[in-house]
């Protein structure tokens, strides 16, 4: 008996429902590099607005791993000020350590 595509798109929507009441898990990567430092240097979340919980980017494995999290920070600033034409640059983007 062959079966309906309707059928495999239920088949398929109920697979991927099933882990929706699962939450998220936005406080993964910091709650791993707390007592998981990569390399030598503490490692650095790239934050929006002093916000642990807006976690953009982790950045770990550099020599000095808050001079990269500063550059990649700046970088995604001016990208933010930019896209505002230059007016009201608040640089939404900053480094905060998630070990040391």
């Amino acid at each position: 008996m062959a079966r309906s595509p309707m059928f495999l798109l239920l088949g398929t929507a109920i697979a991927i429902c099933a882990g929706c009441d699962k939450g998220d898990n936005l406080g993964g990567p910091r709650q791993y590099f707390e007592s998981n430092k990569v390399g030598s240097s503490p490692d650095y979340a790239i934050v929006k607005w002093n916000n642990p919980t807006d976690h953009v980017a982790t950045v770990h494995g550099f020599m000095d791993d808050m001079k990269s999290c500063q550059i990649m920070a700046d970088a995604l600033n001016k990208d933010a000020c930019a896209e505002t034409g230059g007016k009201g640059c608040l640089n939404p983007f900053s480094c905060q350590p998630l070990n040391h």
